[in-house]
């Protein structure tokens, strides 16, 4: 049965005409809201608190708490903190598994697909390392900082206690009509900051604990609280820079990642360099040569250029990354010898407080000295000791970051990556070096490109 052609085209003319996809007619409106807000004259004048201030005062005690630890702690040491933290990192376990599914595939496939694929396995491998020794600083960090912060803990409640004290010894003498040798106002000024320190102090202790059992691999509570046991006298000798660089960069990852590649590229492997160099930047390795054999055929006199391209460019990126790794544990170096100094000024100043205060109550009887000025002198005694256990605790993290640096974290703990292919440098880079072409030796670029 054949359709007349007018039938025909009327159905090619309603076909073009109508919709296929219901979907495709048109685009939805996204969602806008119009700016038209009120416009109005403001007072130029100061907040009024007359009413608010004229309400009572909030009850404290109807206030809700922070968290707060009860009887026992969990006892938590540097060792344990860094061991645990590289063991249960979770992307990197998850990248272990990837490792194990490229060996699965290597077992079974082409030799050109084992060649890419052991390539790949020793970069995810290095990269599990990297990750575990990332994990294990970022711990170390947070466990002296709650170290520093549990012992100023101690020293914030003494002055808060002597800083009571002296308010309440002010508030009785002036009840009693006599002369007060201190200016009450300050003293509740004081106070009020160290009550304010200490809630923050808390708040802070509550983000540390929670921060710590989840890299731990501990469930998150906030009933649970570390208490970090260490050692707090200071290292303080001096670091040898070029010594730490020499015994750091050849554990570096990034380097031996960049230095794997470019010892073991071939024609097999180049999809292993492009995906590298793309890390790099997200245009290095994004040019690669058409599949199909016609176009195979055509660049066959030229498709080994790549080659040459991308050993210039790993070569590049190796010298590149090895400056930048120089250059961040030089300077993670010199944070901790900036963190001494600091530490020994603290020290000091320490030192210094604590003297003034002997002196003070040395001479207390015989030349009559006031309570409120040794009570001002013990609460600068509890401020420089506080300094002091933050500057120690500023140089354990400027510590940790340094190991971060050189890699040594994760192999501290025996989570060294185990490589396959590190040690055999044959490859293509290390057999020919393309020549730098000479000026106006190449064609023109856009000879091809820009044809009229």
């Amino acid at each position: 049965m054949h359709l007349p052609r007018i039938a025909i085209i009327a159905i090619v003319a309603l076909t073009a005409a109508g919709c296929r996809c219901p979907s495709s007619c048109c685009l939805p409106a996204t969602p806008h809201a119009r700016c038209d807000l009120p416009s109005a004259a403001v007072p130029d004048a100061q907040l009024d608190l007359t009413r608010l201030l004229a309400d009572a005062p909030p009850d404290a005690a109807l206030l809700q708490t922070l968290p707060s630890p009860d009887e026992t702690y969990q006892i938590l040491t540097p060792g344990d903190c860094q061991c645990r933290a590289a063991t249960n990192a979770n992307i990197a376990n998850m990248v272990e598994l990837e490792e194990h599914w490229a060996a699965t595939i290597i077992e079974c496939d082409s030799k050109i697909v084992q060649q890419n694929l052991c390539l790949q396995r020793d970069l995810l491998e290095l990269h599990a390392a990297d990750v575990r020794n990332k994990a294990a600083a970022t711990a170390l960090e947070a466990y002296y900082q709650l170290a520093g912060l549990e012992a100023r803990r101690q020293y914030l409640e003494q002055a808060i206690l002597e800083t009571t004290r002296s308010l309440q010894r002010a508030d009785k003498l002036r009840s009693s009509g006599l002369p007060v040798d201190v200016d009450r106002d300050s003293l509740a000024l004081r106070l009020g900051e160290l009550e304010d320190q200490r809630l923050q102090l808390h708040y802070a202790r509550v983000q540390l604990n929670g921060q710590l059992q989840k890299q731990l691999g501990c469930p998150v509570s906030e009933h649970d609280f570390f208490w970090p046991q260490l050692d707090w006298r200071p290292k303080l000798a001096p670091i040898d820079a070029e010594a730490e660089l020499a015994a750091g960069l050849p554990n570096r990852f990034d380097l031996r990642g960049v230095s794997l590649v470019l010892c073991n590229l071939e024609k097999t492997t180049l999809r292993v360099a492009r995906g590298v160099l793309g890390v790099a930047d997200s245009t290095l390795g994004s040019v690669e040569p058409t599949e199909g054999l016609v176009h195979r055929l055509r660049c066959i006199n030229c498709s080994d250029h790549e080659l040459d391209v991308r050993c210039r460019q790993l070569t590049m990126l190796y010298n590149d990354t090895e400056q930048l790794a120089t250059a961040e544990i030089k300077s993670a170096v010199y944070q901790v010898t900036l963190q001494q100094q600091r530490v020994a000024l603290a020290y000091q100043a320490a030192g210094d407080r604590q003297a003034h205060l002997q002196s003070l109550l040395a001479r207390r009887e015989a030349e009559d000295v006031a309570v409120f000025e040794i009570s001002a002198a013990r609460g600068r005694v509890f401020d420089a000791q506080a300094k002091l256990i933050e500057q120690i605790a500023a140089l354990k993290v400027a510590e940790v970051r340094l190991r971060r640096s050189q890699a040594a974290l994760a192999a501290e703990c025996g989570l060294e990556p185990k490589l396959c292919c590190e040690g055999s440098c044959r490859g293509y880079c290390t057999r020919c070096q393309a020549r730098t072409c000479r000026p106006g030796e190449l064609p023109c670029r856009c000879e091809k490109c820009c044809q009229k």
